[in-house]
């Protein structure tokens, strides 16, 4: 019963997601305040914690009983709610605030409630410095999650660093910022990046016997770099990858000039597995097409395409198509039970179905580990008024359960959370079927 929930809400996720090939969507910029909801306990309050001990109180414990009265906490969030990338922002919008209620409705931080003061930076790194701006200056916030957009993350980070704002940011963080070394001290990335993405890849590769891979990818930069490191640590992992120099945007739509280039290097190199590493509106027009043309090899997407959005032109149009997942939130119930999230994607794969009438998606999880690393700051700091001691105890938390894996931080590695917990699917039946965990 539980996998027919991935596909419950297909229809909405569709809809939300054909923003992502929108130049945008003509709306106002809005800006929205979400009081802290304390009227209701989650339904499935009483779901067994995580299997994975942690040092910070997991985000689900309910030892704190009734709802939180006292101060509220503002702690602001900046996500795309306009724009091409309004669809996975209003997920991660979701997310957060389906855990702020969860985190509220038991006992919230020392009895005090999160407030979350949701702003609309319009997909635009513009919009997301004035939001900020404004959320430090004139709502004084106590904390801050976010930015959704990728291309916004350095510089909300360099202005929480100067406000000392301490911040939970998404990311990936790109190789070009690895590459700069920049030390921060106030904030911290969950989500795991290219280097955590190729080892996953590489493990891939080998466990199905892969020696000769023929690549591409959108303009992601989470795609364009983890391809890098697969051509760059090919030779010594005992596989050749070449990558093809053709890309595209979020707003493409006709895909045959991209597969004709592909098909001729297909018929060149003679592969024996294409890795497209594309977002998921594109995944099935490019598997779909690719099969049509005569490919033969495994295709294989990145973690972009563990998405129900990749069903969108129909379940065959990405039948025996790989993917990588990041946390396994496509299909928790398909998870091996040893699995050290699997437990908590259960509890908040149910309460965001009842909330919002649809599956989450991994969007909705990133807005969810936003506020499940800034809770177990607060709560391990013991003092969650003391911004300086939060911060210490962000950038040193270890083994927190998140929905995209076990998060680990220290104060020589805050660009990225999330070192593992990478699963591989194989699409299979309108499914997401559980192939092994790579890393």
């Amino acid at each position: 019963m539980r996998k027919r929930l991935l596909l419950l809400g297909l229809v909405l996720v569709l809809v939300g997601a054909a923003a992502l090939v929108a130049a945008g969507c003509g709306e106002e910029e809005t800006t929205t305040s979400t009081a802290p909801q304390t009227t209701a306990a989650p339904s499935t309050e009483t779901t067994a914690a995580p299997s994975t001990e942690t040092t910070a109180a997991p985000s689900t414990e309910t030892t704190q009983a009734g709802p939180a009265t006292g101060e509220p906490i503002k702690v602001g969030l900046i996500t795309s709610l306009t724009g091409p990338s309004a669809a996975p922002g209003v997920s991660v919008k979701q997310g957060a605030e389906l855990q702020v209620e969860y985190v509220n409705a038991n006992g919230g931080i020392n009895g005090r409630p999160l407030e979350l003061i949701v702003k609309d930076d319009g997909s635009d790194v513009a919009g997301m410095v004035n939001n900020l701006t404004q959320l430090i200056q004139d709502v004084k916030i106590d904390y801050f999650v976010g930015p959704f957009i990728q291309y916004g993350q350095e510089a909300a980070r360099d202005m929480c660093e100067q406000a000392q704002v301490p911040m939970v940011g998404a990311g990936p963080v790109t190789l070009e910022q690895l590459k700069a070394k920049k030390r921060y001290n106030w904030s911290v990335m969950v989500s795991a990046g290219p280097i955590v993405a190729a080892d996953a890849n590489i493990v891939l590769i080998k466990a199905h016997g892969f020696k000769n891979i023929l690549a591409f990818g959108d303009i992601l930069t989470i795609h364009q770099d983890t391809l890098d490191l697969l051509v760059q640590k090919g030779p010594s992992e005992g596989f050749a990858c070449t990558k093809m120099p053709d890309t595209f945007g979020l707003d493409q739509q006709d895909f045959q000039p991209l597969l004709n280039r592909v098909l001729e290097e297909y018929n060149k190199l003679k592969p024996d597995a294409v890795f497209a590493s594309v977002n998921p509106i594109a995944a099935p027009a490019i598997h779909k097409g690719l099969v049509a043309l005569g490919v033969k090899v495994p295709i294989v997407g990145s973690a972009a395409a563990a998405h129900p959005a990749i069903f969108a032109m129909g379940p065959e149009a990405v039948e025996g198509m790989y993917v990588t997942d990041s946390g396994g939130l496509v299909n928790p119930a398909g998870l091996p039970d040893d699995f050290p999230v699997k437990q908590l994607q259960l509890d908040f794969f149910e309460r965001y179905q009842a909330k919002y009438g649809q599956a989450p998606d991994f969007f909705a999880a990133v807005g969810t580990d936003f506020i499940i690393v800034l809770e177990a700051a607060l709560k391990q700091s013991g003092a969650p008024e003391d911004k300086e001691k939060v911060r210490q105890a962000l950038i040193n938390l270890k083994n927190v359960p998140a929905m995209e894996g076990i998060v680990n931080f220290a104060p020589d590695k805050t660009d990225h959370g999330i070192d593992g917990n990478t699963v591989e699917w194989q699409v299979k039946g309108a499914q997401f079927n559980f192939v092994r965990v790579l890393n």
